[in-house]
């Protein structure tokens, strides 16, 4: 018996309008792989209302919106190819272009929208600032394709140095600098972490991305301890059910690996989540979850199906303890396992663990 993450809609709905005002910008809600895990649909039918833009990484993602019922403008974040062009302008979806052979590829596909990708820095996707130019001269040129704005990523964003980033916006500016104001359409390069961490990446651009914030969610234990928003909730509390506890002695070895040893004669419980679910196995022996406002260490290596827990006595089987709230973050669980808050949360977008909506 897997958790439940329970999922506050209400929360995301508020945390929109907080954004939208601090930033005073275009809000694009990127809700690609599911919308992070917590469920792209029933998150973007909440918030559609406040935000301007949806992201996706594919087209079928973006498709599966659009069946939904979703009708506000749809940009697929990720490179695309020539056969997802047909589904893109059926169903109204803006594509990325991120290369000059794509471009001259779909330069006569008619009704196409399409936002300019420039690399500045992240060194992954996107026109070099120097093909900027003669790309544009493709587009103007064109009698099919649309050119509704022009974007660029930032790659260091949440960190405490931001001398890249910032290097990375003024890139962006001299490349926007060399377009036609005409042209630009809408320009956009802030993401959770320029919103939170750059102020620069919002002034002097026309929209802001973010899917982390949405949730309540840092990019960084960083950003959240130094520079949290104010009023922006947490929308997300994990629950599990406690499947067993028994009594063991001291000098019993916990589980695979025996890397857990009890001191002392000791109370276990079984706590029915495991990194199948999306708890991360290198939170083994360095995370807690708590019962009744207590935490109780996790022992021994986190197993498949189950976590362990050195508990008291009070907890009894089918007792609800809490493996994720804003104390036991998601930022944390980065921290401690080395990688990012994105990882995590997708990871607990495993099918197992249900999703429960309210607000």
């Amino acid at each position: 018996m897997s958790g439940v993450i329970k999922i506050a809609l209400e929360a995301i709905a508020d945390n929109v309008k907080v954004l939208k005002k601090i930033t005073r910008k275009k809000l694009l809600a990127v809700v690609k792989c599911n919308g992070y895990g917590m469920g792209a649909i029933p998150v973007s039918r909440k918030i559609e209302r406040d935000v301007d833009w949806f992201g996706v990484a594919t087209i079928d993602e973006a498709v599966s919106l659009r069946k939904a019922g979703i009708t506000k403008p749809i940009l697929v974040l990720g490179p695309s190819l020539r056969p997802d062009v047909k589904k893109a302008i059926e169903h109204r979806i803006s594509l990325t272009a991120a290369s000059s052979s794509f471009i001259r590829d779909i330069v006569n596909a008619k009704g196409l929208s399409i936002h300019l990708k420039v690399d500045t820095g992240m060194g992954r996707i996107g026109i070099m600032p120097e093909e900027v130019s003669s790309v544009m001269d493709i587009i103007k040129n064109s009698k099919g394709i649309k050119l509704e704005g022009i974007f660029s990523h930032l790659a260091t964003s949440e960190s405490m140095d931001r001398k890249f980033a910032i290097k990375q916006i003024e890139i962006f500016k001299q490349v926007l600098a060399g377009v036609p104001a005409k042209l630009r359409g809408i320009t956009h390069i802030a993401n959770s972490g320029g919103i939170v961490n750059l102020p620069e990446s919002i002034e002097n651009f026309s929209m802001v991305r973010t899917g982390l914030l949405l949730y309540g969610v840092y990019p960084s234990l960083f950003l959240k301890t130094f520079k949290a928003i104010p009023s922006l909730k947490y929308a997300l509390k994990g629950i599990v059910k406690i499947l067993s506890v028994r009594q063991v002695p001291a000098g019993t070895r916990i589980s695979y690996g025996g890397t857990f040893t009890c001191k002392r004669d000791t109370t276990i419980a079984i706590a029915g989540i495991g990194y199948g679910d999306g708890m991360n196995r290198a939170l083994s022996n360095k995370f807690y979850m708590k019962y009744n406002e207590e935490l109780f260490p996790i022992r021994g290596n986190i197993c498949m199906d189950q976590t362990i827990l050195e508990v008291k006595k009070d907890i009894k089987e089918a007792s609800e303890v809490i493996f994720l709230d804003n104390q036991l973050s998601i930022e944390l669980m980065a921290e401690i396992c080395g990688t990012v808050p994105q990882a995590i949360m997708t990871a607990f977008g495993a099918s197992r663990l249900k999703k429960a909506y309210h607000g």
